[in-house]
């Protein structure tokens, strides 16, 4: 071991600030050297030399001990949580929560007219499960009345959709031993002319973008991302009209008042009808005599 290159003061200064994060983070050696890109030959040359080797052996000793009792009581407190689910009742309430959860979710967002993927961004929810959970209640693999699942103050009564149909719906029907007909899908499709169609409607005179959702059964924000889509009322440029003078009117004096002077300047009217503007506090004689000495036209 050369000792002139331990006694330096800066690597000193370095590997005591290692040693010491090595030995409060309960790590092996290798893996902390690996973790901070170091060198395990170099990190033992410096606890040697810092501690001796036989130190450095009962801390890398008493390190172990400290994970063995970590698992040990892992273990401990896994077999205890197995143990108390093996006599415990099975029940499906958890199972029902997370289907009432998603089905409150996919008819909130078939009622938004939002997209799987808008709709889930919107509240930080996952599009996969969003969109697989959307799939099974649209193909009647899972029913579920989630409004049973809230308190009975928290139930509402007034309608959820857009056609005024009542709130109660497939989702929060009772269930009866009779199946009854079929129900109609939750979801409706619309093509793109359908989608075109309606937007020009909603365009036409006297027609208001909530009055053929309505008509429609559709929500009122869908259908303005349609008239965004096919380009329904944008805004249009505005045309300039035509203005005539009359006879012996220069435009200069017609336009002069509409020209209001710019922050910290002054308009100044010159004899012939024309109008200046100079800084804020300028003597008005001065400006005049300067533009007729120079003959410069403002």
């Amino acid at each position: 071991m050369n000792l002139r290159h331990f006694e330096n003061k800066a690597r000193q200064s370095y590997w005591v600030v290692h040693v010491e994060a090595w030995q409060r983070s309960g790590l092996t050696r290798t893996e902390y050297c690996r973790v901070h890109r170091l060198t395990k030959d170099t990190l033992d040359r410096w606890l040697k030399y810092f501690a001796g080797s036989d130190a450095a052996r009962k801390h890398a000793e008493y390190q172990a001990e400290l994970r063995r009792q970590k698992r040990l009581e892992e273990r401990a407190k896994r077999q205890k949580k197995r143990a108390r689910l093996r006599f415990a009742v099975s029940t499906d309430v958890r199972d029902r929560a997370v289907q009432a959860f998603w089905a409150m979710h996919v008819e909130a967002m078939n009622w938004s007219g939002m997209g799987v993927r808008e709709y889930a961004a919107a509240l930080q929810l996952s599009p996969y499960s969003l969109r697989l959970w959307r799939d099974r209640l649209d193909e009647g693999e899972v029913e579920i009345d989630w409004r049973a699942h809230l308190h009975p103050s928290a139930r509402p009564s007034v309608s959820t959709s857009a056609n005024g149909t009542p709130a109660e719906s497939s989702l929060t029907a009772s269930s009866k031993d009779d199946p009854g007909p079929p129900r109609e899908p939750a979801r409706r499709f619309f093509s793109d002319g359908e989608k075109h169609a309606i937007a020009l409607e909603s365009d036409q005179p006297g027609a208001s973008v909530s009055q053929v959702a309505r008509k429609h059964g559709i929500v009122t924000g869908m259908l303005f991302r349609w008239r965004v889509q096919f380009g329904v009322a944008q805004k249009k440029r505005a045309k300039l009209a035509p203005v005539a003078l009359a006879d012996g009117w220069p435009a200069t004096l017609l336009l002069r008042d509409l020209v209001q002077p710019p922050d910290g300047m002054t308009a100044i009217d010159l004899p012939d009808g024309r109008r200046v503007f100079a800084p804020a506090g300028s003597d008005t004689d001065a400006v005049r005599e300067h533009l007729e000495s120079e003959g410069t036209e403002p």
